[in-house]
């Protein structure tokens, strides 16, 4: 006996659907991840790529491509490290597949930043004593998320992001901000208090 059309059509129609959830859900984006080494100077990175060619930089004053000085690189495939080949100064090949390349990089000024051709997980972990939430010394890029992670560290994360910035500063900086504070605000205080007193009495 053949299945009337209407009994094929709802088989027909799950099956569309399920495709349409596999075709619009969103490919999960690939993760980097630097860890701040304690002292604030240096930062570990690890960065997952499916590709031939990666390139090391940071944007310059102008948005132009400045090319990193990167140490300790090596990248990881299933069965371990690969051969690579630096073609021009920041930018190294391998054979096209799925890796991990980790690599070390100096930290200046507390400033880390990193530029991506296509969105990332990204995480930023710093180690116990360095902090970013208070906003007179402290940066966070848009959709960066600030949690506290294990052993003191401070960890800062994003989701599907192509570029990230932080600034960091040590808890001596925080005491020095709010000691300078309070010396101005006391300023403050002594030359307007005159003013306030005068402007009181001419009311009376």
């Amino acid at each position: 006996m053949r299945a009337s059309p209407r009994d094929r059509r709802g088989p027909a129609l799950a099956a569309l659907c399920l495709a349409l959830i596999l075709i619009s859900a969103p490919a999960a984006a690939e993760e980097a991840a630097f860890r701040v080494l304690p002292g604030g100077t240096v930062c570990e990175a690890s960065v997952q790529v499916t590709a031939s060619e990666y390139a090391f930089w940071s944007p310059g004053l102008m948005g132009e491509r400045v090319p990193l000085q990167v140490e300790d690189l090596e990248v990881l495939g299933p069965s371990g490290p690969v051969e690579y080949r630096e073609t021009r100064r920041g930018i190294i090949t391998f054979p096209e597949g799925n890796y991990t390349i980790t690599y070390r990089v100096p930290v200046r000024d507390n400033h880390l930043v990193a530029v991506f051709d296509k969105p990332y997980t990204i995480t930023v972990s710093l180690p116990g004593g360095f902090d970013v939430r208070n906003p007179l010394i402290g940066m966070v890029s848009p959709g960066g998320v600030v949690s506290s992670g294990p052993n003191g560290t401070t960890e800062i994360t994003w989701d599907r992001a192509d570029a990230m910035e932080v600034r960091f500063y040590a808890p001596e900086r925080e005491i020095l901000l709010t000691t300078f504070g309070t010396i101005w605000l006391s300023v403050a205080v002594v030359l307007l208090l005159p003013y306030f007193v005068l402007r009181r009495r001419g009311d009376e």
